[in-house]
């Protein structure tokens, strides 16, 4: 489907007269009829009605003339961005993170970069490691950051570095022990968790998993969707959580959350970046990954 043809129908349907749209799109009235007809027989439908009166939408017209309109602006959208990224030396990296990497660690390694690296512009955006795996592969994204180790086809992951997970409490909290707690006395305290589906629940079930101590067994008080809600909850001593030491250690500093070790166990996550090998063909997207390679674990907050 020619987008010409699209705008020619739009115009023809505004204008409501085969004869002022030819005068405004600069076509004779064969040329611009011509596209008309190419564009009925692209779709197999019938999208105008002709008469001494002028042009009225059929009703597949009326679905087309729905559609035609953001399909041209978004034409337009991208003929001007080509257009800037031609005059421009600035060049973009898509970064989708997972959100215990993009909202604690990143920022400052990004920062750092950008500071040596003017012609660099980021763009990241948190979510669900499912959905950043799911962005580096229909190229949404030029590179993501996981905590977990991945193993897919075409799919490069590199382990940046390991996080330490931390029993977390309420300073409000005056029934525990302070000194350390064991996973057995865990277990039984009114648990926040992350949703099932996360990496980072998944991390702490396997820890409790290989202890011996069957997950269903575990008193989970609440499942949230964010960090940030789970520390919110843990500070108004609704419950306890396990999160990654980054995560929280502003609140520790401050007195708002405590934490204790946990003596049999030293609970660890990963940090991973992963990306297409095809994309790190592109020099600007090369250089981050290499700096992220050499520097990222002690840039990161």
């Amino acid at each position: 489907m020619n987008i010409d043809y699209l705008i020619s129908f739009i115009e023809t349907y505004r204008e409501n007269s085969i004869s002022k749209a030819c005068k405004k799109l600069h076509l004779t009235q064969s040329a611009l009829s011509q596209q008309l007809q190419s564009l009925e027989k692209s779709l197999d439908s019938n999208l105008l009605i002709r008469s001494n009166k002028g042009v009225t939408l059929t009703e597949e017209g009326d679905i087309v003339a729905s559609y035609a309109e953001t399909i041209i602006n978004l034409y337009d959208n991208m003929l001007k961005e080509l257009q800037q990224s031609k005059q421009s030396l600035i060049n973009e990296i898509k970064i989708f993170s997972c959100n215990s990497v993009g909202e604690y660690l990143l920022p400052c390694t990004l920062h750092l970069y950008k500071k040596n690296h003017l012609d660099i512009r980021f763009n990241l955006k948190t979510e669900k490691t499912k959905n950043v795996i799911e962005n580096i592969l229909n190229c949404s994204a030029d590179i993501g950051f996981i905590d977990t180790k991945l193993k897919q086809e075409g799919i490069e992951c590199i382990t940046v570095s390991t996080g330490n997970l931390v029993f977390i409490y309420s300073e409000k909290n005056d029934y525990i022990d302070t000194s350390t707690i064991s996973l057995n006395e865990i277990y039984k305290l009114p648990l926040i968790m992350g949703p099932k589906e996360s990496f980072l629940r998944q991390s702490i079930e396997d820890m409790f998993f290989k202890n011996n101590i069957n997950v269903k067994d575990l008193n989970i008080e609440l499942e949230l969707d964010t960090i940030e809600s789970i520390k919110a909850s843990v500070i108004a001593n609704h419950g306890v959580s396990i999160l990654p030491y980054t995560s929280v250690k502003k609140e520790l500093y401050s007195g708002v959350l405590k934490t204790t070790s946990i003596e049999d166990a030293a609970p660890k996550h990963n940090i991973c970046m992963i990306y297409q090998k095809n994309r790190a063909n592109h020099p600007h997207i090369k250089d981050f990954i290499a700096y992220i390679k050499k520097y990222g674990k002690e840039t990161f907050c």
